[in-house]
């Protein structure tokens, strides 16, 4: 059982930082080369899709954390009562973890539910030359903010991966 949390707990970190990965080094290079029109569409269907897949892969890197701090050397529940979240004696690598995960966590559910729907707003179709410019601006803040948003998840995601691969960092599963 313990090796399963751990193959659960490596898949969702490497679907969540593939995923990032992809963002950055695939999609923002290809979508400056595509016509506007179609940037925004592929924009909107991309963030839609990621957030799901983004916080699935967050709530399975959670659900094993749980899962591998739960289960003892026989592969069966080994505390009994109220499950610590971190052990006394964990040290910083696992409080550095769990920062990054709620670091992520928050990040992907601002991007989905606050930037992503306001980078994609229209406008009403009878509204002015000010309300169009007003609407514009509001656009193109809401994705410099997301740009760098982006980056910054970037980063997070490869240092809680380079936290789980320190020679003192948290083990899950097998590796606990």
């Amino acid at each position: 059982m313990r090796v399963f949390v751990g193959f659960v707990f490596t898949l969702a970190w490497a679907l969540y930082l593939g995923g990032a990965l992809a963002m950055e080094l695939v999609w923002r290079p290809v979508h400056h080369d595509l016509p506007p029109a179609q940037t925004g569409v592929m924009c909107q269907r991309m963030g839609r899709r990621w957030r799901w897949m983004a916080l699935g892969a967050l709530g399975l890197v959670a659900v094993a954390w749980w899962g591998g701090r739960t289960l003892g050397g026989h592969g069966v529940l080994a505390v009994r009562g109220p499950v610590p979240v971190l052990p006394p004696a964990s040290g910083w690598p696992v409080i550095a973890m769990v920062a990054c995960w709620v670091s992520l966590a928050g990040l992907v559910i601002a991007m989905g539910v606050l930037l992503h729907p306001r980078s994609h707003a229209r406008w009403p179709a009878g509204a002015g030359p000010s309300a169009h410019a007003s609407a514009r601006r509001r656009r193109l803040r809401a994705m410099r903010v997301m740009e760098v948003l982006l980056r910054l998840e970037l980063v997070v995601a490869l240092s809680g991966a380079a936290l789980v691969v320190l020679p003192g960092g948290p083990r899950v599963g097998w590796a606990a």
